[in-house]
């Protein structure tokens, strides 16, 4: 159990610091999962201890009681003990993102402005004569087609090559608030 408890802790620290952010952040998140650890096998220990003082009061218990009421108090620690770890790693994952810059918000007018130059301001022409118009397309398929010309391997009406370079610098987010703005467009 203790194991277990450590291996959570430690998990979800390498969770919430290995996303490139500040070290300054993963340094104090590593102090905080590694004061949680300590706390939670303190409080292993104490249960445990507890579990066996308690099971054997003084006078003698038939061994099988003995060994039940032992287990039983040991599964309510487990209990404890599992909900102490997802306590300490919401307030973790809080205290972390709290230290974080918020994103920033997207300017979809801006990212659709490379598009514009090609499917025109309201994404009703035909980019270089080729393809079809893109406004009020669903924004699932957008977003496959933008993901497909991202990764290379969508290359409709041979515009694969200069669509990969539009799209090429964006992020998931980019690309999904891209899809839902041309989408819009009636």
């Amino acid at each position: 159990m203790k194991k277990l408890a450590i291996l959570s802790m430690v998990t979800a620290a390498l969770l919430l610091s290995g996303c490139n952010k500040k070290e300054e952040s993963s340094h104090t998140a590593m102090k905080s999962v590694s004061s949680s650890v300590h706390s939670v096998s303190s409080s292993v220990h104490s249960v445990r201890s507890t579990a066996i003082k308690e099971a054997l009061p003084g006078a003698p218990l038939p061994a099988k009681e003995a060994v039940s009421s032992v287990a039983s108090s040991l599964k309510a620690a487990q209990k404890n003990i599992t909900d102490q770890v997802a306590s300490k790693i919401e307030e973790t994952k809080k205290s972390i993102a709290a230290k974080l810059p918020q994103k920033a918000a997207i300017d979809v007018k801006a990212l659709f402005g490379k598009c514009a130059a090609c499917h025109g301001p309201d994404g009703k022409r035909k980019a270089l004569g080729k393809s079809a118009p893109i406004a009020g397309m669903p924004k699932d398929e957008l977003l496959k087609k933008l993901e497909g010309y991202q990764a290379g391997t969508l290359n409709q009406y041979g515009m694969g090559a200069l669509m990969k370079a539009q799209v090429a610098g964006l992020s998931k987010a980019q690309l999904e608030a891209l899809a839902q703005y041309i989408s819009s467009l009636k």
